[in-house]
């Protein structure tokens, strides 16, 4: 078996069926070998592109894989590579590399940096594991410590393979399938003492579960939803993981995201008794910049780098994919007179409705109510960093797994590329694209990915002629953006169907016009004034402003 067979049968065998990259001269031949392979080619505009589809086709399935040429190519990937590093998403880096005897008798080879190492050097940083297949008695086992490592930690991994060394021989049988994740015996003493959490937020009058992104990057949804249902807890999402549980289960509350939150929602989670934040790293977009306010003393913190932080202390060997596997097998009639629940018993919340007034300009929030009444059961909302995000929170999305952000990394850009990896990895799916004027002229080259493969994307250009979001924390002409034909641009990039609607009635047309299956990408750009916001950002800035002037 030749390393390039080893490479494809791996990832064939782990569930990729796709992969997203742009050809360069080191990678041509892995290129013609995956057009040769059961798994297709979907190639990019650009290598930030196929970066950020690999990203989201990561969150969605479990492994995404993007694949570039050497230098130029690779290192226009530490972005995407980084964000899927702090949000835990599992991309694979394939870089091509020249050869291993060319590199030896030459020093000076385009695309290269200092020494053959040096790329590689830069991808350890952002990655759970890293290795460079250049020997035929060590690719395979190189291959397999990447992508196990990336199956572990659910972070990127990084695998460089010299253009001379695609077609060797691999020296004996490398057994490509998966390993499972061991089940290992868990110690009474730590299980006593999740049992003893368990036990005590049964006796809290308010119990309410707080769950973040953790728990959708480890597969962790219906074990969750399973305690939920049998305990009666209601259950509120972080920003970043909004959607990991369907929103319209009655136990679902919304998102908490501290000042940023609805007054409903804040209330019911900071009046709680017992609150179990789970799988929720404290960041500052999560945690509306540091705004979430509850008391300590009546929480329990879950996370996968610490472990348990309670009032009763720290158990870092606790973490939340071994906590609530000892919760899903404890019996909860021995422990609670609590009723279970399950959601074919309770009634679900109904789909919004929407009145558009045919002279009304269009506001952001006025536009997120219209795009929630017009979301499909199979729709998975792509939303750009900025207000695009901020706004989406009030989105209910009837399915979980349906929202996909850079919500903590925060890179613009995000979107336009990553509703490509969202259809890669569920084409039954439909993308619905929220981005802003300053984000799509970032990421707009992509326009030409969607068109190219045929892509059914929604994209809605909220269009506020400048970056929105930094206007109110300091002003200037240079948060103002280049005002752009959206339209005649997409159209241009192969788009058959784009819209400029400016009053609540266009936009509800469009909405309704374009929401019937389709072979193609259409766009709708939406214009709204300039110093409007959603009312998540409105009460984040205010919150933030009573900081300073206290």
């Amino acid at each position: 078996m030749q390393i390039v067979d080893a490479l494809i049968q791996s990832l064939y065998e782990r569930g990729v069926r796709r992969v997203y990259g742009v050809p360069g001269d080191y990678v041509l031949t892995l290129f013609d070998r995956f057009e040769q392979s059961p798994i297709e080619m979907i190639c990019t505009a650009g290598e930030e592109g196929a970066g950020f589809a690999a990203d989201s086709h990561a969150r969605l399935n479990g492994l995404g894989v993007a694949v570039v040429t050497y230098g130029v190519g690779a290192l226009k990937l530490l972005n995407p590579v980084a964000g899927a590093f702090v949000e835990r998403s599992p991309l694979l880096v394939i870089s091509g590399a020249p050869g291993v005897r060319e590199s030896d008798e030459h020093a000076l080879l385009h695309h290269q940096i200092r020494a053959s190492d040096t790329q590689q050097r830069f991808f350890n940083e952002v990655c759970a594991e890293t290795a460079c297949l250049d020997s035929a008695r060590t690719a395979g086992g190189e291959m397999l410590k990447v992508l196990e490592a990336m199956n572990r930690e659910s972070r990127p991994g990084y695998l460089e393979l010299p253009r001379d060394c695609v077609t060797r021989e691999l020296h004996w049988p490398l057994k490509t399938e998966p390993e499972p994740r061991p089940m290992h015996v868990v110690p009474e003493a730590l299980k006593s003492y999740a049992l003893d959490l368990l036990n005590w937020l049964r006796s809290c009058k308010r119990p309410l579960v707080l769950a973040g992104v953790e728990v959708a990057r480890f597969g962790l949804q219906s074990t969750l939803l399973q305690i939920l249902e049998r305990e009666s807890w209601p259950v509120v999402t972080s920003l970043s993981g909004k959607s990991l549980l369907p929103e319209r289960h009655p136990l679902h509350l919304g998102v908490y995201e501290g000042a940023m939150s609805s007054r409903n929602v804040g209330e019911r989670v900071e009046s709680s008794d017992g609150l179990l934040i789970l799988g929720m790293p404290l960041g500052d977009l999560d945690t509306g910049i540091f705004t979430m306010s509850f008391d300590q003393d009546h929480c329990i913190n879950v996370d996968l780098e610490h472990g348990v932080r309670w009032q009763g202390g720290q158990e870092e060997s606790l973490d939340p994919l071994l906590l609530l596997r000892i919760w899903i097998e404890e019996s909860q009639t021995d422990h609670s007179n609590r009723q279970s629940v399950t959601a074919a018993c309770l009634p679900t919340t109904s789909q919004a409705k929407f009145i558009p007034d045919p002279e009304q300009g269009i506001t952001v929030m006025r536009l997120i109510q219209a795009v929630d009444a017009s979301l499909l059961a199979k729709d998975i909302v792509v939303a750009d960093p900025g207000d695009a995000l901020f706004a989406s929170a009030d989105l209910h999305l009837p399915e979980s797994n349906d929202f996909l952000t850079s919500g903590y990394w925060a890179s613009l850009g995000f979107a336009l590329p990553a509703a490509v990896g969202a259809w890669g990895a569920r084409p039954d799916h439909r993308p619905v694209v929220l981005l802003g004027d300053g984000s799509f002229l970032m990421s707009a080259v992509e326009l030409a990915t969607l068109a190219r493969y045929h892509i059914p994307a929604l994209i809605i250009v909220l269009d506020n002629a400048g970056y929105g979001t930094e206007r109110p924390m300091l002003d200037g002409a240079f948060n103002d953006v280049h005002q752009i034909d959206h339209v005649g641009f997409a159209r241009s990039m192969g788009f058959r169907e784009a819209v400029r609607v400016s009053t609540e009635d266009e936009l509800w047309n469009a909405l309704q016009r374009l929401a019937p299956a389709r072979d193609s990408p259409v766009l709708i750009s939406v214009k709204l004034p300039q110093n409007d916001c959603s009312d998540a950002l409105s009460r984040l800035t205010e919150a933030l402003g009573k900081r300073v002037k206290s």
